[in-house]
């Protein structure tokens, strides 16, 4: 039998054969790691295609197995103390506008020092951030001193010109790629809670009190959202609702809303009602196929607003025709809609802890008919090991189980919504195992019926009915 070294190259090199053949026959190059991204580019959409992503996932669990197994054990746990240290170059670089100075440069390149200039910081410290930054693959250093956009960091760009990002710095993120508004919130609010970990468990054995709050000193009566919403928080909460634009902006971008819950199991003229919907892209994105749907949005006020504009710039005959509503509402009241088709809530449980998920949820179905369902748009945490026989009497509960010798759920090419689940408890909340999700749903008085997976996304639609 070959080693497990053996073992792990197989595998690499036959998803590489994979996504070799299948770039050759649509007669496209895989994209280069030295050149921007492009998202909208035929080879990135071909990426996310559901084999190629299949064999990108394999490629990632096997190299990371592999790296682990022949590092040497301290440096591996060394390691991990990089990803802190990348994470506040990163936010530094993002908050000086790096990316979009880089991206003017052109592939060229642009020497450190000019880099510098437009917002007068130590040129050889951020030398030595970009540096450390293009040994792991983030920018690329095109000779000494002189750097260059690559794929990932391209990723960081507001999209704007560098000198307007430095004339009108409140408005940096403003209309912007949310990924640097994500990047910035990393690397501030949660990298400050990190090292507040090891006092909220020891103060709170439960690990109900969250890190951010022993942070930020938030008052143990207020919830940290309303905290947000305070003003002296304008900014910490204008960057958060820009931040949480991330996912939807991918998900909208791949259509994900259309491949999970079937939209068309509704009442023609039914009712949806997204709860805590942000923007209210969820309700916009499922009315532009269903028009006949009635949308309600409820967020906060000043969130309200923002959808309101939303709605009005990219779906404004729903507006014209009443179809869509805009609600002040808090979620841990009683739900003013009773005649909803369904209620959706997307990244909005895994926000709160398994009680106030039960209080959100039963405020929902004490407005419930017995034939209107929630949709709760959330990641599902796999487990490591075979998950249990009453788990897996649920449709679509469990996934397809990595090859061996990899971690059943994918190794590290999973790790994310791992990581996602330990900085949801920084702000309070946790990402969910389907044993968690059936705990809450019966406690709250729903079934949990079916899970429907989204191709290349790691996150799912978790329909209940009433119990």
């Amino acid at each position: 039998m070959p080693s497990e070294l053996r073992q792990l190259v197989n595998l690499l090199s036959s998803a590489v054969d994979t996504v070799d053949g299948i770039y050759e026959k649509e007669n496209a190059t895989f994209p280069a790691l030295d050149k921007p991204w492009n998202p909208k580019a035929p080879n990135e959409i071909l990426g996310q295609s559901a084999e190629v992503a299949a064999a990108k996932m394999i490629l990632v669990a096997a190299a990371e197995q592999l790296m682990a197994t022949v590092r040497e054990p301290y440096v591996a746990l060394i390691r991990t103390g990089d990803g802190m240290t990348m994470l506040a170059c990163l936010r530094t670089l993002s908050e000086l506008n790096v990316a979009e100075i880089l991206r003017e440069a052109g592939p060229q390149g642009l020497n450190v020092n000019e880099i510098a200039a437009p917002s007068k910081v130590n040129p050889d410290l951020l030398a030595r951030m970009l540096r450390l930054l293009a040994t792991n693959h983030i920018f690329t250093e095109v000779s000494p001193n002189v750097f260059a956009n690559n794929r990932i960091s391209s990723a960081l760009d507001k999209g704007k010109p560098s000198a307007e990002l430095f004339a009108k710095p409140d408005e940096r993120l403003q209309g912007a790629s949310p990924v640097a508004a994500l990047v910035e919130m990393f690397g501030d609010d949660l990298a400050k809670s990190f090292s507040h970990l090891t006092e909220s468990i020891q103060l709170d054995p439960t690990g109900a009190t969250s890190p951010m709050r022993l942070a930020f000193n938030v008052p143990a009566d207020q919830g940290l959202f309303p905290w947000m919403m305070r003003p002296e928080n304008k900014k910490r909460a204008e960057r958060f609702t820009i931040a949480m634009h991330s996912d939807s902006s991918r998900e909208v971008a791949m259509g994900a809303i259309y491949n999970g819950f079937d939209w068309g199991l509704l009442p023609a003229d039914g009712t949806i009602v997204d709860v805590g919907s942000g923007m209210g892209v969820n309700g916009l994105t499922i009315a532009k196929k269903y028009p006949g749907l009635r949308v309600v949005n409820q967020d906060f006020a000043a969130v309200v607003e923002k959808a309101k504009a939303h709605w009005q710039e990219h779906l404004p005959s729903h507006i014209e025709k009443g179809l869509v509503e805009f609600q002040t509402h808090d979620f841990f009241t009683p739900q003013p809609i009773t005649t909803a088709s369904a209620f959706i809530l997307r990244h909005i449980t895994h926000d709160w802890s398994d009680d106030q998920n039960v209080q959100i949820l039963r405020r929902l179905r004490d407005a419930s008919s017995p034939q209107t369902y929630l949709i709760l748009i959330e990641h599902v945490v796999p487990s490591i090991a075979e998950e249990s026989d009453e788990v897996k009497k649920i449709e679509g509960a469990t996934r397809e189980k990595a090859p061996e010798p990899l971690l059943g759920n994918f190794g590290a090419a999973a790790s994310s919504i791992y990581a996602r689940d330990m900085l949801l408890h920084f702000l309070g909340g946790k990402e969910r195992t389907v044993a968690n999700f059936v705990e809450v749903f019966d406690k709250a008085g729903w079934k949990l019926v079916r899970i429907h997976r989204i191709p290349g996304l790691e996150q799912c639609h978790v329909v209940g009915v009433p119990a």
